[in-house]
């Protein structure tokens, strides 16, 4: 039987998490999560922390789960 958890941030409704074998699958609903439609995660918990990581970086709001330093990604030339 599938399980489903809503996925809401700050008062918005992001998408729904959706127990997929082992993990759980994020469905975006919320156009600012899109990268994320699909993702799965090992737990209810992940989802959601990256859920509200995607949107803060989207939206630049402050994340209560985001550290202070600065997001830095590595990209190869």
């Amino acid at each position: 039987m599938l399980a489903s958890h809503p996925i809401e941030v700050q008062g918005r409704f992001l998408g729904v998490a959706v127990t997929h074998a082992q993990a759980w699958r994020f469905v975006a609903v919320h156009p600012s999560v899109e990268d994320i439609d699909g993702a799965t995660f090992p737990n209810l918990a992940e989802a959601r922390r990256v859920a509200e990581l995607v949107l803060h970086r989207n939206h630049r709001l402050p994340s209560a789960s985001a550290s202070s330093a600065p997001l830095r990604i590595a990209v190869e030339a």
